[in-house]
This record gives structure tokens, sequence and C-alpha cells, in this order.
């Protein structure tokens, strides 16, 4: 599959006027194309980790997350040195997500307990 990397940035701004609009829906829809295709560029993964995070989606945002990593692996094992700050950013939201997902967890088998 060949990439069109224009296309990418196009949906970027896109999706960027859609979050303006609160069209977030309209929004995950265009940034999840990029992530589909491993975008190689922080944006699409940074923005709709936050829509997620803020939809208390947590298990869409650690997945966007874990891609993030693994794109930004490659762009550092390409010697890309501008990703190694990102990869370490992303993995930090990473280890940030899933410690908040196994807290709600425990918080909802508290409460399931209770009753």
């Amino acid at each position: 599959m060949e990439i069109n990397e224009n296309l990418q940035a196009e949906r970027n701004l896109k999706g960027a006027e859609f979050e303006k609009e609160g069209n977030f829906e309209k929004a995950i829809e265009v940034y999840e194309e990029n992530v589909a295709e491993s975008f190689k560029g922080n944006h699409p993964y940074d923005r709709l980790a936050t829509i997620y995070k803020n939809q208390n989606d947590i298990d869409n945002e650690i997945r966007v997350l874990e891609k993030a990593i693994i794109v930004f692996e490659e762009i550092t094992l390409e010697d890309r040195l501008e990703g190694l700050p990102k990869l370490f950013r992303f993995k930090n939201r990473l280890e940030k997500a899933v410690h908040t997902k196994a807290q709600l967890a425990k918080l909802a088998k508290q409460k399931k307990s209770k009753l």
C-alpha cells in the first residue's frame, strides 16, 4: 500500500478543524485513518489519545498510544533522533493510562463487592 503523505497531512488539518468545531466523531475518523497507515508524525496519536482520554475511553487511548510507540520505535531505528523524545513521551502516557485503567478496575471491583 502506497502512503500519500500529502493526504495524511490534509487529514491532520481536517481533524484539527473538526475538533475546533466540536465534531469529535469526525476528528476521530480522520485521525484513525492516519493511525491505520502508521503516520510518521505525532499529531494524530497525540490528538486521538487526548480525545479518547477526555471521553473516558481508556481502551482506545491505550491502543493509540501502543501504536504510536511502535511507529516511533521504527522512526528511532531509522536514526531519526527527533523520534526519541516523542517515543519516551508516548511510553510515559501509556504507563499513566494503564495505571488509570487498573485503578478504575480496582474501584469497580470494590464497589461491586459492597453491593
